[in-house]
């Protein structure tokens, strides 16, 4: 008889079976699609025959902290905690004589999570193993990395402005999340000597290297059953107390509805992009957007005010290698064109203006300003939803006034 345990977390499903003295296991994204994932890792060969089911976590009947215990029954020697190092929160279970005695958690603003971690990396254009291989080659550096918010707006305006490298911020994000297990850990009794690691977050090398760097004197304990210990524990429990032959979900919270948008679609004007204009002989003029996520450019006749050329690109936490590659997709597109002015925007306009050699720089109010009213002299009102931040923009005679 097969027995399955089900752990559905803030971002993964997790699924380990256990038949015999075999087991299984498979830690799969959901993507806010739980339920549908688990439906297709249920249906591979490995879990085709389970008889027996039990389900931990977001919509489970069983307590992750029951699962976990269960778990540690079955590993050898003795642990003083057990750190939970998952994609939306980091935990720790302080334990007494093998059992869990408590439960601490950070705050939801000022909790570090491995999905913050890789949100930052993917901005950056990175995959997990470079991002992991490159952080040790970095340093640590000053990171507002107590609010997640701001900490993304310090490692944008820091990249954009050439004051951290990649490796730096990369380094310095691994150093903060292991100050962040360490601050719970502090937060015990006595001083640690043996913590399990669990999670997915256990497969950062650089996390592990940064916590063993901190405490040298803690053992940091990674099993292979570490990424999905939950769901081992669940299977566990299902086994010790079959009793559901199908996986069995608590009802999710109903959520209202609103009218769809477009019943709404008379009261909105797209202005579409009008054809572009072939390049006049004379000087054109090049305008960039040094932004925090993308790097945006237009070549614009000066005569006509029409768009030439454009291009959209991602920054990836490197403005002028963004600014360089609008250049070459501007002249791929027109051809290696002469240059009357150039203006730069955007949260690197400071260094995409120094790189492109111009004094015409403009923060980015004044230039949605200049945009929008340029198309409606009579709007008043901007919302900008941006990489970085969303603004709202007054307006009073096209000059913006709060």
């Amino acid at each position: 008889m097969s027995y399955v345990g089900i752990n559905v977390g803030a971002l993964t499903v997790k699924v380990a079976t256990i038949r015999g003295n075999a087991r299984n296991a498979a830690v799969i994204p959901h993507q806010g699609r739980p339920l549908e994932i688990l439906h297709e890792v249920l249906a591979r060969p490995e879990f085709a025959d389970a008889e027996c089911f039990g389900v931990s976590g977001q919509l489970g009947h069983v307590p992750e902290v029951a699962a976990i215990q269960r778990a540690l029954r079955e590993v050898e020697g003795t642990f003083d905690a057990v750190a939970s190092l998952g994609g939306e929160s980091f935990l720790v279970y302080l334990l007494v004589d093998g059992k869990l005695a408590n439960v601490l958690s950070h705050n939801k603003c000022a909790a570090g999570s491995g999905e913050f971690f890789v949100q930052q990396i993917g901005r950056m254009g990175l995959g997990m193993e470079e991002a992991v291989r490159r952080s040790f080659d970095g340093k640590v550096v000053p990171l507002a990395s107590r609010c997640s918010v701001h900490c993304k707006s310090d490692i944008t305006h820091k990249l954009n402005r050439n004051e951290a490298t990649p490796e730096d911020i990369l380094h310095t994000l691994h150093d903060s999340m292991a100050n962040k297990v360490i601050a719970l850990l502090e937060k015990g009794v006595r001083a640690p000597k043996r913590v399990l690691l669990i999670g997915g977050v256990t497969h950062n090398d650089a996390m592990l290297a940064a916590l063993r760097n901190k405490l040298p004197d803690t053992d940091f304990v990674v099993l292979p059953e570490s990424p999905w210990f939950e769901a081992w524990g669940t299977a566990l429990l299902t086994r010790d107390d079959p009793h559901h032959r199908s996986p069995t979900f608590a009802a999710p919270p109903e959520l209202g509805h609103l009218p769809p948008l477009h019943a709404y679609g008379e009261r909105v004007q797209v202005i579409d992009s009008p054809p572009l204009q072939a390049p006049p002989d004379g000087p054109l003029v090049l305008g960039v957007d040094a932004g925090s996520t993308t790097t945006k450019a237009i070549l614009l006749d000066p005569s006509t005010h029409k768009v030439v050329a454009s291009h959209y690109g991602r920054t990836k936490g490197n403005p002028v290698a963004a600014t360089r590659e609008c250049v070459h997709a501007l002249i791929d597109a027109v051809g290696n064109r002469p240059i009357g002015l150039i203006g730069t925007t955007g949260s690197a306009r400071e260094l995409a203006g120094a790189y492109l050699g111009t004094e015409h720089v403009y923060n980015e109010i004044s230039a949605h300003a200049a945009g929008a009213t340029h198309f409606d002299p009579t709007v008043d009102t901007i919302f900008e939803i941006g990489g970085q931040d969303s603004k709202y923009i007054y307006l009073r005679n096209g000059v913006p006034i709060d």
